[in-house]
């Protein structure tokens, strides 16, 4: 009976109600478009990690800490095979590569910068940055010395696929060491100081360079990202009991720029749902104190008939209710249809940092839409309950001699 009667009052003022979902509504969709953009960009950034650099990563402690002198923190290729032996036997690691990291000096007759460069596996089942490859093609595995190198070294250096170009570095025994490898591949890297130096070689001519048999890294895939912190101590307690003093990491302690925009991005959420809580809140109280001290003289009445002053605070609470839900509802419905209008819309944008504009996303769904329904319900529910109170207190002689 209250529920038909909250109702019937939620919209006995269309104006007034119409005003009052329009903010809700508004607030609700503002949210969900916030949170959606929020969650696809760093959903994106996830993947987009643990494709480049594993879900986790075993290397020396030295390594993880920058505390080694040259390169005594690389992993000896026993040890290599006692890691891999460990690997095999967990049903959750699908995948797992090696890679070898140095820098030095690319360059020909006409120019020479630095390069940072990783020696890998070619065609490994993690990455291989073939994707990326805009010129030419990816690395072979061929034996032969190649590399491919970012887009804007490649200006830099004014190279192409098919060309020669020298390699120089220091060897872990500190003596130097130079070797020419061809350009198979340009790739993009949509960063624009990384694509100035940045290269990759097969491992074994980054060995060959440095004149070494050992990795600086392991790196593993798991079937699901979002286990890598148990895979993690799991790994660690493993090596730990076979005495190898390796380290192991997640994808989440291996990239500070994640960790940095994840907490950028959860301030401006947090922000922003404030900002929509406190909008809906002093919109819809203003709202319901005029509607609540319009209909005094009404509460007076079905006071004198017998209703109880915490039936009248039930009813004008569960006015202020039916308003949210409402609000709310309309708001999702709302929310997911701009959400999916920019989706299909091919609207794109550049990052901070990027090259190439990227398509702006929105992540549509039930955990977008809940946190924005319940935000706009509690707002209002909080917003209701002083008006509610208020009226309820009234005494019956007072309240039907309101005018």
């Amino acid at each position: 009976m209250f529920f038909k009667i909250a109702l019937r009052n939620v919209f006995r003022n269309k104006r007034r109600t119409a005003f009052s979902l329009g903010v809700i509504v508004l607030g609700v969709t503002i949210l969900c478009i916030v949170i959606g953009f929020v969650s696809d960009s760093l959903n994106g950034i996830k993947r987009s990690l643990v494709v480049e650099i594993g879900s986790v990563q075993i290397a020396d402690p030295r390594y993880w800490d920058n505390t080694a002198k040259g390169y005594e923190y690389l992993i000896t290729p026993d040890t290599v095979d006692r890691v891999i032996a460990l690997l095999e036997s967990d049903p959750r690691v699908t995948g797992y590569t090696k890679e070898l990291s140095f820098a030095g000096l690319i360059g020909n007759e006409k120019n020479s910068t630095l390069l940072v460069s990783s020696g890998l596996i070619p065609h490994n089942p993690i990455y291989d940055y073939g994707s990326l490859i805009v010129t030419g093609q990816p690395l072979g595995d061929d034996g032969s010395p190649q590399i491919i190198i970012g887009r804007k070294l490649a200006e830099t250096l004014n190279v192409r696929p098919g060309d020669p170009i020298n390699i120089a570095t220091g060897t872990v025994s500190g003596s130097f060491n130079a070797a020419t490898a061809r350009i198979v591949g340009i790739l993009q890297y949509n960063n624009l100081d990384a694509e100035g130096q940045i290269g990759f070689v097969p491992i074994a001519f980054a060995q060959k360079l440095l004149r070494t048999s050992g990795v600086d890294k392991i790196l593993i895939k798991t079937s699901n990202p979002d286990d890598s912190e148990s895979v993690t101590r799991e790994l660690q307690a493993k090596l730990d009991e076979q005495g190898i003093a390796l380290r192991a990491r997640p994808w989440q302690e291996l990239s500070s720029l994640y960790s940095s925009i994840k907490s950028f991005y959860n301030v401006f959420a947090g922000f922003t749902n404030a900002g929509v809580f406190i909008l809906v809140f002093f919109s819809v109280l203003e709202v319901l104190t005029m509607s609540f001290l319009e209909r005094t003289r009404e509460v007076g009445t079905i006071r004198a008939v017998g209703t109880r002053r915490f039936q009248v605070f039930a009813m004008f609470l569960m006015e202020g209710v039916i308003l949210g839900a409402v609000g709310g509802f309309l708001g999702i419905l709302a929310g997911t249809g701009l959400g999916a209008l920019i989706n299909y819309g091919g609207i794109t944008w550049v990052p901070p940092g990027a090259i190439e504009p990227i398509p702006l996303q929105i992540q549509l769904g039930l955990s977008v839409a809940l946190f924005p329904f319940f935000t706009a319900l509690i707002s209002t529910f909080l917003s209701t309950l002083y008006p509610a109170w208020k009226n309820a207190r009234l005494s019956i002689v007072k309240a039907l001699s309101y005018v």
